[in-house]
């Protein structure tokens, strides 16, 4: 009986042995693998909610700017624009049937055109498709909007390659806004380096200035259809009386829609704005308009066959940041 109990106990201490070194290798590769699949769980969850924090901004701006020009020209004068040309050309002069047979577009918006280069590649297939929107204004009779594109400023780089993200326009530099008493005197500028401001201008004095001043003959009322701008004489100093401007500063109506250095670092690359159609029975212009909102970093490349950020499968992606959409809407002018 002693026997057997003795070689049951040596039995049960042989039975308690340790891991052997091949199953706590395999045990520690396994925790590994589990590990690296969680953290790029993680990861991945992370990247996805950025992507959906930045696309959530781009709409909440978007929508908020459609609601913005919608209220301006909606609460301008319902009388068509056409009229302003009656105030500027003579009866039957030359000039007031050309800026009829325009629709009055120039005393509506003006953009300029330039060439833009994307990291050293010119956007578009050659130099000579790379001409896009960079600056330009809108006004609405009640408002004007004054833009800048995005592309006057450049992502963030990386040390080890200081090209990505870097931006540059050719021949062009940024819109200001600034006041000119006559053709003689100098340009003051009162406001720069903004991406989108917003001026009370009920005249539509902005416009009118930018279309005189383009002509090269600020006092002349020679009139300059919008087909026929050229863009290398379009200026980037946008005009307006020092009245208005001082009163607009009184009454706080100056105001930056899209300030740099917030958290959603949102930059307007394109405004665009057809010319207004009169409605035939009520006699109100409808506008319609789009313009292209996007994130300043991720490499984002607008282009007239579609508009794209970095491909995750290039160097230095940054999809979660990056995020373009564009807005569309019409509107007419004093419908409420």
């Amino acid at each position: 009986m002693f026997l057997n109990r003795l070689c049951y106990n040596n039995n049960m201490k042989k039975s308690r042995g340790g891991f052997t070194l091949i199953e706590l290798s395999l045990s520690l590769i396994f925790i590994a693998i589990l590990s690296l699949t969680v953290v790029a769980l993680i990861q991945n969850i992370s990247a996805s909610y950025r992507r959906g924090l930045v696309l959530n901004q781009v709409n909440t701006v978007g929508m908020d700017l459609v609601d913005d020009f919608r209220i301006s020209i909606q609460n301008a004068s319902s009388d068509p624009v056409t009229r302003m040309c009656e105030i500027y050309y003579p009866l039957g002069s030359a000039d007031r049937n050309n800026c009829i047979e325009d629709g009055a577009n120039s005393f509506v918006s003006v953009t300029k055109r330039a060439q833009v280069k994307a990291e050293g590649k010119y956007i578009g297939d050659d130099a000579e498709d790379s001409y896009m929107p960079v600056y330009g204004a809108l006004c609405t009779g009640t408002y004007t909007y004054i833009w800048n594109t995005g592309y006057f400023e450049n992502g963030d780089g990386y040390a080890d390659n200081p090209e990505v993200n870097q931006r540059e326009v050719l021949g062009a530099s940024p819109a200001v806004l600034g006041t000119k008493a006559s053709s003689t005197a100098s340009f003051v500028e009162k406001y720069k380096d903004f991406r989108l401001l917003k001026v009370y201008d009920g005249e539509r004095t902005i416009c009118v200035n930018a279309m005189r001043d383009q002509n090269n003959s600020w006092d002349s009322t020679s009139y300059v259809k919008s087909t026929d701008y050229k863009n290398n004489r379009i200026k980037n100093e946008f005009v307006i009386s020092e009245e208005m401007l001082s009163s607009a500063e009184n009454d706080e109506d100056i105001i930056e829609l899209m300030k740099k250095n917030e958290a959603a670092d949102l930059v307007l690359y394109e405004l665009y704005v057809s010319r207004p159609a009169l409605s035939a029975t009520r006699q109100n212009l409808f506008y319609a308009a789009s313009f292209i909102i996007g994130t300043r970093r991720g490499g984002i490349n607008i282009k007239e066959t579609g508009n794209t950020c970095k491909p995750p499968s290039d160097d230095y992606s940054e999809l979660e940041y990056c995020a373009i959409n564009k807005f569309n809407f019409a509107v007419m002018a004093g419908g409420k």
